[in-house]
C-alpha cells in the first residue's frame, strides 16, 4: 500500500502557494512600497536618537556636561544614521551579512568607540573636587588660636 501525502504536511513543508507567498525570503525591496520604507526609516531614526541620547547619558554619567554641544550632536546623529543605514541594508538584500551590512555594523562600532573615547577623555580631564581638604583662612586661624606671644 502506498500512502498519499497528507495536505497538512505539504503546508508545513512550504510547498503550498499560500505559504510560499508569506515566506519573508520571497519579499524583495521592490515589492515593498518606498513611501512606507521612508516613513519607517524616519521613525527608526527618531527612535534611535532617543535611544542613543538615553544610553549615552546613562553610561557617560556627568561627563557629558563638560563636552561641547557640537561634539555630542555629531556623535548622536552619526550613530543614529549608522543604525538606520544598517537596517536599510538589511532590508535591501536577501542575505543578512553582506558587504553593506558589515560596513554599517563596523560604522556603528567605530562611532561607539569614538563616543567612549571622548567620554573617557573628558573623564580624565575634569576638575578634581577635593571636598575633604579644608584650606580656608578660617581653618588656619583656628589651628593657630592657642599660640600667641606676649610681646
Amino acid at each position: 500500500m502506498v500512502e498519499e501525502p497528507r495536505p497538512e504536511l505539504s503546508v508545513l513543508a512550504g510547498t503550498s502557494p499560500v505559504a510560499a507567498s508569506l515566506n519573508p525570503a520571497s519579499l524583495s525591496s521592490s515589492s515593498l512600497n518606498p513611501s512606507w520604507l521612508r516613513l519607517a526609516y524616519a521613525v527608526e531614526f527618531l527612535i534611535a536618537l532617543i535611544a542613543v541620547i538615553g544610553l549615552w547619558s546613562e553610561v557617560g554619567g556627568g561627563h557629558l556636561d563638560l563636552m561641547p554641544w557640537y561634539m555630542k550632536l555629531g556623535c548622536i546623529l552619526g550613530l543614529a544614521w549608522c543604525f538606520v543605514r544598517f537596517t536599510a541594508s538589511l532590508v535591501e538584500q536577501p542575505r543578512i551579512w553582506t558587504g553593506r551590512t558589515i560596513g554599517w555594523f563596523v560604522g556603528i562600532m567605530l562611532v561607539c568607540l569614538l563616543m567612549g573615547g571622548i567620554t573617557y577623555y573628558y573623564h580624565l580631564h575634569e576638575e578634581q573636587d577635593d571636598g575633604d581638604e579644608d584650606t580656608t583662612a578660617a581653618a588656619e586661624n583656628i589651628t593657630t588660636l592657642g599660640t600667641f606671644s606676649l610681646l
